[in-house]
């Protein structure tokens, strides 16, 4: 939703369930593409860019999923690092396993000017940045609907059964 109201021209929306598609679609995807049956992301998000690789490329560390802004992307840190083109940006957003590493190529890293950096909370002022996006929510321009789906505490486990599922994007849970 970010890439289409900032007008990117391409956005890629990578995943291993196809059944998230149509809202990516609805969403702002220009293309898809499924993991799970694409045995080379970063060769198909090359070869949807025309060669050239996403400017941006957004990693999400919750899931093993991989979303693309560009030409926009969710994977492995390095291979969303290896499907932007020069002077690409990668970032991670949420919270990654105690321990984890990421493993990048220097030299790709420094002939082509990319940059790798960590997200949290949106990389914003969030004072500011929750206005603008309830500002966003009234202009039809993030359709918080659309995504979020509020269960029952009692319910936790559909929660979390429909998103391992791809039913739902973000699970609420609700204290009654």
């Amino acid at each position: 939703m970010g890439a289409k109201y900032l007008k990117a021209k391409q956005i890629i929306a990578v995943d291993i369930q196809a059944s998230k598609f149509p809202l990516a679609m609805e969403l702002g995807a220009t293309d898809v593409i499924n993991g799970r049956e694409t045995s080379d992301v970063v060769a198909k998000i090359k070869e949807i860019t025309g060669g050239i690789g996403a400017d941006f490329a957004v990693q999400k560390m919750i899931g093993k999923t991989l979303n693309c802004l560009r030409r926009s992307l969710t994977i492995l840190p390095s291979d969303a690092l290896n499907s932007t083109g020069m002077f690409g940006k990668t970032a991670t957003v949420g919270v990654t396993p105690t321990g984890s590493k990421v493993s990048i190529d220097p030299l790709q890293w420094l002939l082509y000017s990319k940059s790798y950096v960590g997200v949290r909370e949106g990389d914003s002022v969030p004072p500011e940045f929750i206005p603008k996006l309830v500002e966003m929510q009234r202009a039809g321009d993030f359709p918080v609907d659309k995504i979020v789906k509020v269960y029952d505490y009692k319910d936790f486990e559909k929660a979390l059964h429909d998103l391992h599922e791809g039913t739902v994007v973000k699970p609420v849970i609700q204290w009654s």
